[in-house]
Order: structure tokens, then C-alpha cells, then sequence
């Protein structure tokens, strides 16, 4: 190998035994490639040998992406939408026009590996913000999901017929099905390894029949379209959810839909209008801020939302709200948030990423009724019209935002790592300096000072709007409560608990 260029390469990213671990073995299968790159595409290449385990294995188990994920005009700008969604088309009509959809799906899940590969070297290089890096992962979801949907509901139609629903005049129409993303899937805020939160809705109640069978008067109606959507979803969710040889797409999380577990899986427009206007909670009013159409149905899930926007953006609402918020967070830090790791979880820890999302969402609540531009689903634009309609101090929005963008970058290295879940800061040493060294500090002091000045800004904005030094109100028990595990599981969906077993 050129020793020179690839030595200078190798000594300058974050992880120098790493990076020439995994090159050594890159160059087994591409060395006469690689003897032939500049200094510049070498330094791309270390940076993501040293600054990911995950991806990195990746690229060494398919060391044809270099010829294509890996070209500079690839890393160069973040990939339009346009052209994932071109690409995505093309495998799922190679594969489906042999009627071979396991191969389509498998298709999708290597090209989600591939792109991830080429946004983590972006990120890594410092090639991209890390705006630009949140909306290309949260982009090729979009893409993703939407042809997994495609497919999966084409399948259960063939299967099981076309679910119909009769209108105002009796005539029996096509159901249409919409699939909403809420989160950071809503808010095209995605992470490396995040969970997505989705949540389901059908057009009206009705029942299948076959297509071939409709127009023949005789036909036997099939199924309810309850039964069917919801087959319908589970099925989908098993699909996004499947790890094969080519890889696997997503975390599925469906708790944030109406009556989280207990509830079905997917539900009528109607059925979800009458349980946001009898049992919505301030948490569901925040969560649908970012409610967002990612499949199916664009004009029902436009439908949805405009229905819930009283509920989401009420003209009136009592500042109590913020309580109910500060409440909500002291429960996080006490209850989910293990108490060696409040200061080390950048997401729901102290000064964290939740702090300023819970600090946007609330005023948004409490002001979007009656200002409509400070209505949105992402975080720091809405940031910006806080401060345009004098909601937050100028001073304010500019540490939040610094914070944000800080944190949101530390936690992408932290989850690019190994492809987990996760949102805590390690304990020791060694894996903090090489953290601090992906960040670009020249020591881990300098990391910290930097951390703490941060998430000390964040807690202060925090403070000063939900007052969250407020104590906690106790639950009132019955007089002849005798403790049995099914009291406590009511007692604690009372007071909006979500995971009571």
C-alpha cells in the first residue's frame, strides 16, 4: 500500500488500530483499487474505519461499495430524495414483476445498509451538518417504508381481497389505509439506530371482497376491514422488523397509538377523531405535533391531521399544561433514567435532547392555536419561530439550538458505534477520549467543559419555563386498597403510565 497516503490517513482519524485493521482487510479484495486513491478519498475512508465498528463491518462484508457508495461525487453533497426513491422503485419492480417479493424486500433492506454506509462516511468526514445528516437517514426511511408498504399491502389484498366501505349514498368505495409517522421519524430527526414510532389509520368500517368477485353480484363478502388492517399491520411490522442475510430495516414502535399496547393496531379516521377528543392527554397532544405521512393514503393522513388540529394546537389551553410536562420529566429522570446515568444520557438525562424537545412542544401547545406559525414538526425550525414571535429570548433559542445540534451529534457517534439503541455517555476513560476525538476535541477536558456547558444552558431555559422543581402530586388511593397487582396497574394507567406490567 502507499504508505505515505494511507499512513497520514490512518494517523489522523479517531481510531488509528481500528481503522488499519479493518483496511488491512479491505485491501485483500480491493487493494489495486485502493492503491489508486487520492489522499483526500483515503482520509474519507479511515474516518469511517475508525469512527464506526458497525459500519464498517458493513463495508468489509461488501467491499463492492466502494466502487459506488463510496465515490466522491457520492460523499460530495447529501443525496436528493428524488433519486433514493428511483432506485428503491427499480429493485421492488425487478423483483416483483417475477411475482418474488421476499427478494424485493431483501433488495430494500441491502440498499438501506448501503446508503447508511455512505451517510456515516459523510458524517464521519464531516461532510455533511448534522442537519443535513438527520434528514438523509430520516429521508431513506421515508423511502424505505413507504415501498415496505407498498409491497406488503399488495400482498394481503392478492390473499385476502380489497377492503370497501359504503358512502354517505350507500355505494360500496375503496378503503384507503395511511401509515403516520410520529417522533423522530415526524419530525425527520432520525438517529443511526433509532426506534421508529409509527401509527395506523383505515378510511371507515366495511369488509373485503375479491376484485375478480366484486363485480359479480353473487360475491361473498370476505373479512371486516378491522380485522383485515389490522392483519395488514402486523404483518408489515414483522416485515420492517426482520433481520435475513441482506440486513434488516427498523425497530418498530407502535405504543404511541391510541390506548398504546391495549389498543388495536390500526383504527378507522373515526374511531381515532372520538379518542383524542374524549381521552387525549397533554403527552399525545405533544407527541402528534410531529405527526407526519411516511406511506399509504397522503390526502387520509392529510384528513387526520386537520381533524386532530384543534387537539394538537387548542385556541385555548391552560398554562397548567407545563405542570403536567415538568411532572412528566421529573418521572423519566426518577423512573427510567438509572441514577449513575442522569448526567451521562444525553437524551433524557439532565440538560438533555428531551429537555429540548419538551421545552419546543410545550409552547407550541400552549401558543399554536392562535399562532399557526409557530406550528411544525421539526425542532429547530420551530426554535427559530419561537424566538421571530418573541416566545423564547433570542439568547435562549441560540443555546438550545447549540445544544441541540451538539448533543444530536454526540448521540449519532454514540449509536453508529456498534448500531444500538443507545443514548449514554461510557464510564471509562477509553471510550470517552475516542468519543471526544470523533467530536474533533484534542482532549477529553475539552469535551467535558463543552458537555457541561451545554446541558447546564439547556437545564437552566428548562427551569425557567416548566418549573420542573414543582413536587409530584400523589396518587390518591381507595380506602380498601389492598395492594394486589391489578389495583396498582390501575392506579398507575390513571395517572398515564404506559408500561404498567
Amino acid at each position: 500500500m502507499p504508505e505515505t497516503i494511507w499512513q497520514q490517513a490512518i494517523a489522523a482519524c479517531a481510531d488509528p488500530e481500528r481503522a488499519r485493521r479493518f483496511l488491512d482487510s479491505l485491501w485483500e479484495a480491493k487493494g489495486s483499487q485502493l492503491e489508486a486513491w487520492s489522499h483526500e478519498a483515503a482520509r474519507r475512508l479511515t474516518a469511517l474505519l475508525g469512527g464506526s465498528q458497525a459500519l464498517s463491518e458493513q463495508l468489509i462484508q461488501n467491499p463492492g461499495w466502494l466502487e459506488t457508495a463510496l465515490l466522491p461525487e457520492a460523499l460530495d453533497h447529501p443525496r436528493k430524495k428524488q433519486g433514493l426513491e428511483q432506485e428503491a422503485d427499480q429493485l421492488v419492480e425487478q423483483h416483483e414483476s417475477h411475482n418474488d417479493s421476499p427478494k424485493a424486500y431483501d433488495a430494500l433492506r441491502a440498499f438501506k445498509q448501503k446508503e447508511m454506509v455512505r451517510i456515516g462516511t459523510r458524517d464521519l468526514a464531516k461532510l455533511g451538518s448534522t442537519v443535513e445528516i438527520m434528514t438523509e437517514i430520516s429521508d431513506l426511511a421515508d423511502v424505505c417504508l413507504a415501498r415496505f408498504f407498498g409491497l406488503c399491502y399488495r400482498q394481503m389484498t392478492r390473499r385476502f381481497g380489497q377492503p370497501y366501505h359504503q358512502d354517505a349514498d350507500g355505494e360500496w368505495k375503496p378503503t384507503s389505509c395511511c401509515l403516520l409517522g410520529l417522533g423522530k421519524l415526524g419530525g425527520q430527526e432520525l438517529n443511526y439506530s433509532s426506534d421508529i414510532d409509527l401509527m395506523f389509520l383505515y378510511e371507515d368500517e366495511g369488509q373485503l371482497f375479491q376484485k375478480s368477485a366484486y363485480s359479480d353480484s353473487k360475491a361473498v363478502p370476505g373479512m371486516a376491514n378491522h380485522r383485515f388492517f389490522n392483519r395488514f399491520v402486523d404483518a408489515l411490522v414483522n416485515e420492517l422488523s426482520r433481520h435475513t442475510a441482506a440486513g434488516w430495516l427498523f425497530r418498530v414502535d407502535l405504543r404511541l397509538r391510541p390506548e398504546g399496547n391495549t389498543g388495536p393496531l390500526a383504527r378507522s379516521l373515526g374511531s381515532s377523531e372520538n379518542y383524542y377528543a374524549q381521552w387525549g392527554q397533554t403527552w399525545e397532544r405533544m407527541m402528534l405535533i410531529k405527526a407526519r405521512s411516511v406511506g399509504g393514503d397522503q390526502s387520509l393522513a392529510g384528513e387526520f391531521l386537520e381533524t386532530i388540529q384543534p387537539f394538537r394546537f387548542p385556541r385555548t389551553i391552560s398554562e397548567r399544561i407545563l405542570d403536567e410536562v415538568a411532572h412528566m420529566k421529573g418521572r423519566i429522570e426518577r423512573e427510567v433514567v438509572k441514577a449513575d446515568e442522569i448526567d451521562r444520557n444525553v437524551k433524557l438525562g439532565r440538560g438533555g435532547i428531551r429537555e429540548i424537545e419538551f421545552v419546543v412542544q410545550s409552547l407550541q401547545v400552549l401558543r399554536g392555536g392562535r399562532i399557526p406559525f409557530v406550528q411544525g414538526h421539526q425542532t429547530l425550525s420551530v426554535l427559530e419561530k419561537l424566538k421571530q414571535y418573541e416566545l423564547l429570548p433570542p439568547d435562549d433559542v441560540h443555546q438550545l439550538r447549540e445544544a441541540y445540534l451538539f448533543l444530536r451529534d454526540l448521540e449519532h457517534r454514540l449509536q453508529m458505534e456498534e448500531n444500538l439503541q443507545t443514548h449514554t455517555l461510557p464510564a471509562t476513560q477509553g471510550p470517552r477520549v475516542r468519543l471526544a476525538r470523533l467530536l474533533g476535541f484534542e482532549s477529553l477536558d475539552a469535551f467535558d467543559q463543552r458537555l457541561y456547558e451545554h446541558t447546564s444552558a439547556v437545564r437552566a431555559v428548562y427551569d425557567g419555563i416548566l418549573q420542573s422543581h414543582q413536587p409530584e402530586p400523589k396518587a390518591t388511593l381507595p380506602n380498601d386498597f389492598d395492594e394486589s397487582r391489578e389495583q396498582w396497574k390501575a392506579i398507575l394507567q390513571q395517572h398515564s403510565f404506559r408500561d404498567v406490567d
